[in-house]
């Protein structure tokens, strides 16, 4: 076993040992780790992909744990490039603007704030704004901006710096990062710690639902360590003296949750959402381990399909290439072995991933105007939760007689017209 790994040998919530296996992607490299040309020389490190099953408090988690140094010091992706999720981010200030009145001066606290993209909301109606992110590159960017970075990983210290600093925090956001904690324990300490007594933790993160429910397996990659319900979730914050009093569904990423945290003698009561959730959990068949076999197979007629699709249309001498260097494309392109014989560029619009090679695959990395230039017959949407955003910035391509190629809830072709009447 490498030492940059540790097994999985319990749940991180209920510390139940019994985990059952239920899907195996095989070993990948990691998905956000893009490669140079010089790289391709290299033999790259691969990991075990593999997803695990709580039967006593229903998480699902992987079984191994990268060392989070290594996947996070250095960060590719950066929030604003999208304007889904600029716009998704105003939504997160609106709902704490309007719902639990903040006042100009109250402390707004972000962690893996990424480049500062949903604080920059909160700067604008004068709130006091702090980001915490390990990604050195991206705590300097962020900085630069003026929004004020700590280049760390959240931990019980870092809260209590902030506190003895700066007071309590009266929001406390973590959107797509919980998923990615080991010790969640740990982690929720320290909210506990900086919280204001009449506070709100926001988590936001992909809806395990969701991922059964639409057969989303490239969301699974090495950074997602737990796929996330709400009846694991409120076993965890009773631990801590902390209660979900509301759960809102939103559709960014796939379909997430956005849980919403206070102390249990906060002035918060809970509302019937968290029951609505929790049963459309359980009748989605999640607390069940047949519901995640049944999913696995789902999995693996995706793969057939996708590549017999791919195959089909070489035969043909159609050209595939693809759109989003998405750490969820790497998934899929690795678990379906396509190599760069068959997809011949990804285009991207971060510039820090052009020029480079997606991992595992060996795709080149390209900017957007290649698709016109080189125009090909399909386009596959690996970022496919942006697929209208994708598709508006490729009328080029379809007006010439391209056709989109979707992978995920199944492989299908599709059209902008399609997406916009969905």
């Amino acid at each position: 076993m490498s030492k940059d790994i540790k097994l999985v040998e319990s749940c991180r919530i209920c510390e139940n040992k019994s985990l059952i296996k239920y899907l195996d992607l095989g070993n990948t490299p990691l998905a956000n780790a893009i490669i140079t040309k010089d790289d391709l020389k290299k033999e790259e490190k691969t990991y075990p992909l593999e997803v695990i099953y709580c039967p006593d408090c229903h998480l699902s988690q992987l079984s191994i744990v990268v060392n989070p140094k290594i996947m996070f010091s250095d960060y590719p992706y950066r929030s604003s490039i999208s304007k889904t999720f600029t716009e998704h981010c105003k939504e997160i200030a609106n709902i704490c603007h309007h719902t639990f009145s903040i006042k100009e001066q109250d402390l707004i606290v972000d962690i893996a704030s990424n480049d500062g993209c949903l604080l920059q909301e909160f700067k604008a109606n004068r709130h006091r704004v702090l980001g915490i992110d390990p990604a050195t590159n991206l705590a300097k960017l962020a900085n630069s901006q003026g929004i004020e970075t700590i280049n760390a990983f959240w931990n019980k210290e870092i809260a209590e710096q902030i506190l003895q600093k700066k007071g309590h925090a009266k929001i406390i956001i973590a959107t797509n990062v919980f998923a990615h904690v080991d010790n969640l324990n740990e982690f929720t300490t320290g909210i506990k710690i900086l919280l204001d007594k009449d506070g709100v933790f926001i988590i936001e993160a992909p809806h395990a639902l969701n991922l059964i429910k639409n057969t989303e397996f490239d969301t699974i990659y090495h950074e997602h360590l737990s796929y996330l319900l709400v009846s694991p979730l409120k076993k965890l914050f009773e631990r801590h003296d902390m209660k979900i009093f509301r759960a809102d569904e939103t559709p960014i990423h796939g379909g997430s949750i956005r849980i919403f945290v206070c102390h249990n003698n906060s002035k918060h009561t809970e509302d019937e959402s968290v029951n609505r959730i929790t049963e459309k959990e359980r009748n989605a068949n999640l607390y069940n381990i047949e519901g995640y076999k049944n999913f696995s197979k789902r999995v693996e007629k995706i793969k057939s399909d996708l590549t017999t699709f791919i195959e089909e249309s070489k035969n043909k001498n159609k050209t595939i290439a693809a759109y989003g260097a998405s750490a969820k494309g790497n998934t899929l392109l690795n678990y379906c072995k396509i190599k760069s014989d068959s997809v011949k560029f990804i285009a991207d619009d971060t510039p820090e991933k052009q020029n480079h090679y997606a991992p595992g695959s060996h795709i080149p990395i390209v900017d957007s105007g290649q698709i016109t230039i080189q125009q090909p017959d399909y386009l596959l949407l690996l970022a496919w939760n942006f697929a209208k955003e994708l598709m508006k910035k490729t009328t080029e391509f379809e007006k010439n007689g391209g056709k989109y190629l979707i992978p995920i809830p199944e492989v299908k072709t599709i059209t902008s017209q399609q997406t916009n009447n969905a």
